[in-house]
């Protein structure tokens, strides 16, 4: 599995947000040094916080990315905005010379992906995308028992995922309603997708052909307040709220993948890895969690029996510590750290998941099986 080495101890990486909303602790190898928000007011009393958190200054920018990406004394931007912006702020801060950490999508569209990365590579700067789901300790574990070769040649996978309300189903909060119109690349298939099949392929390995079926069940959606009643607005969602999708992998083995939203009995976790010589289950069906995927704390069973997963647990950049990404993004930041290329995603690997998804659509659309 993938161990923690103890990093040669050097200068904290600089670290400047933009967007920055996210609280926590900060590991040690970091160092919070400037955020860049909308306004000022907002930029000022973020920066109050963070600097009242950490032993430094942290430094306020507002309006344009353009104003902390020139800030020398940042190595590394962190950008934590709306999809619909990520490739701006993304090019500036690229432009600046900095390093960028950017959550998946990165770009609202394979174009816009695409065009991060190729500015990325011109420049030379380092990249890192939140893919941090290949650290959680369920992942770590199943890549270990798969690399050991303990099951032997992997035969099949079948992986489903149910989401639990208020994603993607009937309802969807006023906060939410970006999320339902196809153009912010933001839909079902667009984030839980991305994050799901780069999962499946960073342990089994890359895709060589695919067919897709995506369907959407729910074409209006009823927004609702912050109350909990409906607000008197329906609002039409034009992307999936099924997903089906069958193929082969480089390796030969024969893949399924299920990601639903809408079911009543929600959320759902269940993978299932059969290989010549065992199987590798990885559920969780804990319905009191809410988001199916994001949320889920899996266990392992080898051959019908438990295997206890190690403690990973890191300290993080800023994130609320009660969420169950924590360690997994502890993990992923000392990754970056650590020098670890190869474990933590970078631009590279979400331009392939961009082309995975469209890939996808065309299946879908089309009737017809996609080879890579």
């Amino acid at each position: 599995m993938f161990a923690i080495a103890e990093p040669i101890k050097t200068k904290p990486i600089r670290l400047g947000f933009i967007g920055l909303s996210a609280t926590g602790p900060l590991s040690s190898d970091f160092s919070l040094v400037a955020v860049s928000t909308t306004n000022t007011d907002s930029a000022q009393a973020s920066a109050k916080k963070y600097s009242e958190l950490s032993s430094n200054v942290v430094k306020p920018y507002y309006g344009s990315a353009e104003h902390i990406a020139a800030d020398k004394d940042i190595d590394m931007l962190v950008v934590s905005v709306r999809v619909t912006h990520h490739k701006e702020v993304a090019l500036k801060a690229i432009k600046g010379g900095k390093d960028l950490f950017i959550e998946w999508p990165a770009g609202k569209s394979l174009e816009e992906t695409k065009e991060i990365y190729e500015a990325a590579m011109r420049m030379g700067v380092k990249t890192v995308v939140g893919f941090q789901s290949r650290f959680n300790a369920y992942a770590l574990k199943t890549k270990s028992i798969i690399e050991s070769g303990e099951i032997g040649k992997i035969i099949t996978s079948s992986f489903t995922v149910s989401l639990g309300f208020p994603l993607y189903g009937p309802t969807a909060p006023e906060a939410a309603k970006y999320l339902l119109n196809s153009s912010n690349g933001v839909t079902l298939v667009d984030l839980l997708g991305g994050h799901m099949f780069d999962l499946l392929t960073y342990i089994l390995g890359p895709i060589s052909s695919l067919t897709a079926l995506l369907q959407n069940q729910i074409p209006l959606i009823t927004i609702i307040g912050n109350d909990g009643k409906p607000t008197g607005e329906t609002v039409p969602y034009d992307g999936a709220n099924q997903v089906c999708v069958s193929g082969v992998l480089v390796s030969g083995a024969v893949f399924n993948v299920n990601i639903q939203s809408g079911a009543k009995q929600s959320p759902d976790f269940n993978w299932v890895i059969h290989g010549e010589n065992g199987t590798v289950r990885i559920i969780d069906d804990d319905r009191m969690k809410v988001m199916g995927f994001f949320d889920a704390s899996p266990e392992v069973y080898l051959n019908g029996t438990k295997v206890e997963l190690e403690d990973v647990g890191v300290s993080a950049l800023p994130v609320n510590s009660e969420k169950s990404s924590t360690t997994a993004t502890g993990l992923a930041w000392k990754a970056y750290a650590d020098g670890k290329s190869g474990t933590y995603a970078t631009l590279e690997q979400a331009l392939k998941m961009k082309e995975v998804i469209a890939a996808m659509k065309k299946s879908s659309e089309e009737g017809r099986r996609i080879h890579f």
